[in-house]
């Protein structure tokens, strides 16, 4: 601690992220309520702003499954169809 002199209303706090001892003037309050030094404060990343958006998947077009049709030996084509 470099200087350790006494300053009205300018009290000693210790940084959340460093533990190091340091002024509450020289301290700020992060968005995750952190109390941290002026040199390593962050500011929230843009990243968490962005929302997703809903994405339709519903199926266009969509046709009922077919009857499954078995050829016998010697058939080349399905009858009655």
């Amino acid at each position: 601690m470099a200087d350790e002199t006494y300053i009205p209303g300018d009290h000693w706090v210790i940084c959340d992220r460093t533990g190091f001892k340091v002024r509450a003037s020289e301290t700020r309050k992060e968005w995750n309520g952190l109390r941290v030094w002026n040199k390593v404060w962050e500011p929230r990343h843009p990243q968490d702003f962005v929302r997703g958006r809903a994405d339709d998947q519903a199926v266009r077009d969509a046709r009922p499954r077919q009857e499954d049709v078995f050829l016998s030996p010697g058939d080349v084509t399905p009858e009655n169809l």
